[in-house]
C-alpha cells in the first residue's frame, strides 16, 4: 500500500514540475526570441496579446506549433500574417520540445494565476 501511495505522489509530483518546466521554458522563448516585442500579456498592440492568442488557440495545441514552424495559418488577425512572417522565420529552427513549450507557455496563458 505504502508503494502504491510513493508511486501515486511520484507521479502526480512528476506531472507538476514537468508543467512547470515546460512554463518556464516556453516563457524563455518567448522573451529571448523578442516575441515581446509585439505581444503584451494582456493588452493587443502591434500583434494580439498572449491572452487574445491563448483563447483563440485553447484546445489546439497542434495547431499552434504548426503555425509557430510556418507550416500552418494564423487563426488570430490573419491579415496581419505577412508581419508576422519573418519572425517566424526566426523560429523555424527551434527543437520540437521547444515549439511545444511555445505553445504550452501562450496556450495556458489566460489559466495561470501568476500570468
Amino acid at each position: 500500500m505504502k508503494n502504491k501511495i510513493l508511486l501515486l505522489i511520484l507521479l502526480f509530483g512528476g506531472t507538476v514540475l514537468l508543467g512547470a518546466v515546460d512554463k518556464a521554458a516556453g516563457e524563455v522563448i518567448f522573451t529571448q526570441h523578442g516575441c515581446t516585442m509585439c505581444h503584451a500579456k494582456d493588452v493587443d498592440t502591434i500583434g494580439p496579446s498572449i491572452r487574445t492568442i491563448s483563447l483563440r488557440y485553447s484546445g489546439d495545441e497542434n495547431g499552434l506549433v504548426a503555425y509557430l514552424k510556418g507550416q500552418g495559418k494564423p487563426i488570430v488577425y490573419p491579415e496581419r500574417e505577412g508581419m508576422m512572417r519573418p519572425q517566424l522565420l526566426r523560429i523555424a529552427n527551434l527543437y520540437e520540445d521547444e515549439h511545444r513549450s511555445l505553445a504550452r507557455y501562450i496556450i495556458q496563458a489566460f489559466m495561470r494565476i501568476d500570468f
